[in-house]
């Protein structure tokens, strides 16, 4: 006995009457005759809404952008920086003339105490070859300071007070695909392609106990040993990309260096561990801090002075990381930002007299 195949129809998604007729590839739809056809209609008047968007797209191209307000902007730090310069150049002339007319002040009274000897013992005839030698001598010395008096002054660039600000044009996108440098630390565990090195981090606001050097690359602890460890904040702010900062022990007493960060707006060096602390970081062969608590996980092993140690700051991810050159080890602690609130910025700890560190550029 023969059987009948029969195929069942999907109703027409539109009328839900009848079977469908037509499929649409793109929506996966069936539609009877007469959607169908409205449905194509649909798709026509798609396709005009996207060609004017295209349209109006290609004409805002092709209309010359305008940039007045950012080149204004340029001339204006153009204009300052121009008169900071010439105020610190004329301030500098006033400085170099009060400092050679006070020189020759000073030699003129010296002379003129000497042309008074040399008077007094021509006139009594009291005199004898050694005092000829002498006063020789001191005219001859004279002389010479006169020459080298004005090679002697230093016209040196104080690069610890830049009294110009750089201006850059930048492409956000750069900003946030590269990471941005400052130096960060923690990647190391994490170091790739789009990632980014920054040399402008240096030392500022700083402990009593602290002595900075070499332009604030170097902090030392010099101070007496006290019950708690002193501590150096960095310069730069950090929210966005990702930062590396290179570290080399420059000396070693003991193994209590620190190296972490806090919220920016955190400035009082002595409250870095304080009941509302923010800090996250490692204290090198100790433990690891998270928003200011010890931790249990392990950190670095050893550390000798020479070591070199990068910190990297990610602020995308929400994480800190450290590399140890020598022992190959790399530590990661994820922040957060509830806690320790963007913007971050360096933080140092020396835990003994003596301990020195420096920030490679």
């Amino acid at each position: 006995m023969a059987t009948a195949n029969t195929t069942l129809k999907k109703p027409c998604s539109k009328c839900d009457k009848g079977g469908g007729i037509f499929t649409c590839d793109g929506c996966h739809q069936s539609f009877c005759r007469k959607h169908s056809d409205e449905h194509r209609q649909d798709l026509a008047m798609q396709m005009d809404s996207v060609g004017q968007e295209h349209d109006i797209l290609q004409r805002d191209i092709n209309r010359e952008a305008d940039v007045q307000p950012l080149l204004s902007r340029i001339d204006v730090w153009e204009r300052e920086s121009i008169n900071k310069i010439q105020q610190v150049a004329n301030q500098a002339r006033a400085d170099l003339n009060q400092l050679i007319n006070q020189k020759k002040q000073e030699l003129k009274t010296t002379v003129g105490r000497l042309i008074n000897e040399l008077q007094s013992r021509r006139e009594s005839e009291d005199y004898t070859e050694l005092d000829l030698k002498k006063w020789i001598d001191q005219l001859n010395e004279l002389r010479q300071d006169l020459e080298q008096s004005i090679n002697a002054y230093l016209v040196d660039e104080d690069n610890q007070r830049l009294v110009i600000r750089l201006i850059k044009v930048k492409n956000p996108q750069h900003l946030r695909s590269f990471t941005q440098p400052i130096g960060a630390s923690g990647q190391n565990s994490n170091i790739n392609q789009n990632s980014m090195s920054v040399n402008s981090e240096r030392f500022g606001k700083v402990d009593d106990q602290i002595k900075l050097s070499e332009n604030n690359l170097v902090a030392m602890d010099s101070g007496a040993r006290s019950a708690s460890p002193n501590f150096v904040f960095g310069v730069n702010q950090y929210s966005i990309g990702r930062h590396h900062i290179r570290f080399q022990i420059e000396n070693k007493v003991n193994n209590n260096f620190f190296i972490g960060i806090v919220t920016f707006s955190q400035t009082d060096s002595s409250s870095v561990f304080s009941s509302t602390s923010t800090v996250y970081g490692w204290w090198l062969c100790l433990y690891a801090i998270v928003c200011g608590v010890r931790q249990t996980f392990s950190t670095i092993t050893e550390m000798m002075e020479g070591d070199e140690l990068t910190l990297t700051i990610d602020c995308d991810k929400k994480q800190i990381y450290i590399n140890h050159d020598r022992t190959k080890e790399k530590l990661q602690l994820s922040v957060d930002i509830h806690k320790c609130p963007f913007p971050w910025k360096l933080v140092v700890g020396l835990g003994r007299t003596g301990n020195g560190i420096r920030i490679i550029h």
